[in-house]
């Protein structure tokens, strides 16, 4: 990057050289993503020992568990939302919450005050309705639990 010391005699040259070193430097920061925090998600919840068969297709994960009203039941989970936020720990620079929607056998589940309604065999590993994780800054990953 030695080239960018050099004096440059144009002015539209000058912000372009800038823009690119600011984009470059920001890029290289190590900020997750909303993508990276959708995926971390679906591997939080297919690392779940009470769900079988799990398969992700964008941002829909489908396996069988527990079902809402007891015996077993063919579940899906939509990735509504995933945000990104800086968060002041240092050492957890970075606060991510997904919004998702639940459904056994095709019926919403929807949570009630601070329950989720979920069998607790889904939400073993730190997963709801509503969720967030933290960047861990040293590890490089997401941290649900």
């Amino acid at each position: 990057m030695i080239w960018v010391l050099m004096p440059l005699k144009s002015s539209w040259l000058r912000l372009a050289v800038l823009a690119l070193s600011t984009v470059a430097i920001a890029g290289c920061g190590g900020q997750p993503d909303e993508g990276g925090l959708r995926d971390s998600f679906a591997q939080q919840l297919a690392a779940n020992k009470f769900l079988k068969d799990v398969q992700r297709s964008g941002d829909d994960v489908t396996f069988t568990g527990a079902g809402a009203e007891g015996g077993t039941a063919k579940w899906r989970v939509h990735i509504d939302s995933a945000v990104v936020e800086p968060n002041e720990d240092p050492a957890r620079p970075y606060k991510g919450t997904v919004r998702s929607s639940w459904y056994s056998d095709n019926q919403l589940v929807t949570p009630r005050g601070r329950d989720s309604n979920l069998p607790v065999e889904l939400s073993a590993n730190g997963l709801a309705q509503v969720c967030w994780a933290v960047w861990d800054g040293g590890a490089k990953r997401w941290s649900w639990e």
